[in-house]
């Protein structure tokens, strides 16, 4: 399932927010897609990031970044009830 018309909802470092959002909009039935993204696994000239320069200096907390998606409609919904889950 790819979604054309998508809203990002949630974009954060805690993969227990995560976990969080994605259990409050399955529990909505609210469609979503998510994303890791880890900063230190680019690649940078001959190899990654963190095998070039190692890891000193990098906040593990802060190393991969989730970002969940929703179908545009789906976005006032979906932004309420995150925000109910994580901000209550």
């Amino acid at each position: 399932m790819f979604f054309f018309n998508k809203e990002d909802v949630y974009i954060g470092y805690s993969m227990e927010e995560l976990s969080k959002v994605r259990d409050q909009l399955e529990s909505k039935g609210i469609k979503y897609k998510y994303n890791v993204i880890n900063g230190s696994g680019k690649m940078l000239g001959r190899g990654t990031t963190r095998g070039n320069f190692g890891s000193i200096g990098i906040n593990n907390n802060y190393e991969k970044q989730y970002v969940v998606s929703v179908r545009e409609k789906d976005y006032e919904s979906a932004k309420y009830w995150i925000d109910k889950v994580l901000h209550s």
